[in-house]
């Protein structure tokens, strides 16, 4: 099982999906766009080439199959190898690009209406993760997609191959980005309120072109992440900087404990509609998308 090449295009995976260009590259492997020959339907396909990758993928593939949520990448299907030597994961395919792309093409940063716009979408998915009893663990803006729908985009978090269970208790190896790393998990410490620092920093990074331990060094940059302190972005109203002081307060039991009660929050001080917060409320499990 391979990329093979069949009357001078490449067909991925069972002679069915034809590659139309590459999309990306990660230390993973390679990400195409492809179209199902069957429905004429296009996908973002994940390729694992790397074995040290293999089983991170696998736990993405395992965990996200049967979620179903607007503001959350769907994984519709997997595939491994007969081997066991490779994995491909179909995606649907967020024609928008990822939140870094789209704040460099905006200048660099966001208006704080727009950056609480992104924000209250993207943790709206992060609410179903955590009421399901996931920690997504890797929230930052590569990991943001957007999908265009009637010419407005909807953004989606995406990336779960460090998706952990609530009370994981197993050795955590830190894999996540500097910059939006919860201080805690650095002391292999997760919980649900370690997505929400990171949401606090996306958010910060949204308002500044920056993540908010930028230094002159890795090392310094490192060092700043794990000791976690952040001042809020300039610019905003007092009711925002409180929730976002809250978002990224250093004691992780200080912080919102999950999504939902930053997103009651938002709502409380009227720049979240009932209809928003119902929307993160409403979708269950779902069965394996047929192919």
């Amino acid at each position: 099982m391979g990329l093979l090449t069949e009357g001078g295009g490449k067909i991925i995976l069972l002679n069915r999906f034809k590659v139309l260009k590459k999309l990306g590259e990660g230390r993973f492997g390679n990400v195409y766009l492809v179209r199902d020959t069957r429905n004429g339907k296009t996908y973002a396909l994940k390729e694992a080439r790397d074995q040290l990758f293999l089983n991170q993928l696998l736990n993405e593939a395992q965990n996200m199959l049967l979620i179903d949520h607007p503001h959350l990448v769907k994984l519709h299907q997997y595939f491994i190898s007969r081997r066991g030597r490779k994995i491909y994961i179909l995606y649907e395919y967020c024609d928008g690009g990822d939140l870094k792309g789209y704040v460099e093409k905006k200048g660099g940063k966001l208006t704080v209406e727009e950056a609480l716009r992104i924000l209250k979408q993207v943790a709206q998915g992060l609410s179903y993760l955590h009421r399901l009893g996931y920690i997504h663990l890797d929230i930052k803006p590569e990991n943001v997609l957007a999908k265009f729908k009637e010419r407005k985009r909807l953004w989606k978090l995406g990336d779960f191959g460090l998706i952990k269970p609530r009370g994981y208790s197993g050795i955590l190896d830190v894999k996540g980005t500097r910059g939006y790393i919860a201080p805690e998990v650095f002391r292999g410490e997760i919980h649900r309120s370690s997505d929400i620092f990171s949401l606090g920093c996306l958010f910060y990074y949204m308002l500044t072109g920056r993540h908010p331990f930028k230094a002159e060094t890795p090392a310094e940059e490192l060092k700043r992440n794990k000791e976690g302190k952040i001042q809020p972005p300039e610019g905003l109203p007092p009711e925002l900087k409180e929730i976002f002081s809250k978002m990224v307060k250093i004691n992780p039991f200080q912080r919102y404990r999950t999504a939902d009660q930053l997103l009651t929050h938002l709502k409380k001080i009227g720049v979240l509609r009932d209809d928003e917060l119902s929307n993160s409320h409403q979708y269950e499990h779902r069965g394996q998308t047929k192919f």
